[in-house]
């Protein structure tokens, strides 16, 4: 599914109304970088997925953005994790032991208390999907420990302070599983975590779930904005949205020159996700993209970024 330039006029022409609601120009802090090189999970095609050691070898392989997903626990803790239960193709019980695939329900993040999560192995295990993993054993972190580690370590190896990417794993769907809190509570946990934190501006919000991204928008206007699509088209998703975020994150397929042309035209950045071919890679970044999500950012150096 790709969008053409007839496709573009009319999504101009349908989000005139969002447009005019503000008068404030959009923009991102001038702290935040040119071209966003962003490790997914930190860096996922390396070390194992959403761990402090993928998020400090996603920066030390170049990325100045690292993104991550978050739940809340059920004692309250910012969970970073992207399932939202165990995933049994790359975790482990503590004593190595397998975790049965039937048994994977049993071990719901936000109906476990942080204390019985961090007991999982989530890097021993081989990952077919990433063969290049470097596995080590390691326990899914909390947003707070996560970014005190990884300011630690850029400041120890004089390396940029990244921007993180802050995930909510939110939607109605899990609101009737209990599988996360509700998306004003998860997002207000995550501000107060980041706002304990001596990073400034050096985060952003995004999501598929517009509902946190309207909280956010309301109740937090200084924070950036990131919308995540992985379907219908730009008109429909900004509309279901009801304002311009800050950056429009769409699944790489869908990105052509038209839709940055347009996202450039209303200042919004766009930045795909996932993006793991480095041909596709400088095909996207010929066509205007402001950066690129990818779970390998060793190949931005690899392709001269």
């Amino acid at each position: 599914m790709t969008v053409n330039r007839s496709l573009v006029l009319a999504v101009m022409a349908g989000c005139l109304a969002i447009a005019c609601t503000s008068t404030k120009k959009l923009s991102v802090p001038q702290n935040y970088p040119v071209f966003y090189k962003e490790g997914h999970r930190g860096t996922r095609g390396l070390m194992p997925e959403n761990t402090i050691p993928a998020m400090n070898k996603g920066v030390e392989m170049g990325a100045n953005c690292v993104e991550m997903d978050v739940y809340l626990t059920k004692d309250g803790k910012v969970l970073i994790a992207h399932d939202p239960y165990v995933n049994v193709a790359h975790s482990l019980h503590n004593d190595g032991s397998e975790i049965a695939k039937g048994d994977a329900k049993k071990y719901i993040w936000h109906q476990m208390n942080y204390e019985d999560i961090r007991k999982f192995d989530v890097g021993s295990k081989p990952y077919n999907a990433f063969p290049q993993q470097q596995k080590i054993k390691v326990s899914m972190p909390l947003l707070g420990e996560l970014i005190d580690s990884v300011e630690a370590y850029v400041t120890a190896n004089n390396l940029q302070n990244p921007i993180y990417n802050i995930e909510l794993k939110t939607s109605p769907k899990y609101d009737s599983l209990q599988y996360n809190a509700g998306p004003n509570e998860v997002v207000k946990a995550v501000m107060a975590e980041v706002n304990k934190r001596n990073i400034g501006n050096r985060f952003y919000i995004q999501s598929f779930d517009v509902r946190p991204l309207q909280f956010v928008h309301k109740e937090y206007p200084g924070v950036i904005i990131g919308y995540l699509t992985s379907g219908k088209n730009l008109d429909s998703n900004l509309k279901a949205l009801g304002f311009m975020p800050h950056i429009y994150s769409p699944e790489f397929g869908l990105v052509n020159k038209a839709m940055a042309d347009f996202c450039h035209s209303k200042n919004m950045k766009l930045v795909p996700w996932t993006v793991n071919d480095k041909e596709k890679m400088k095909s996207l970044i010929a066509d205007g993209v402001d950066g690129i999500i990818t779970d390998y950012p060793n190949y931005f150096a690899e392709i001269g970024k």
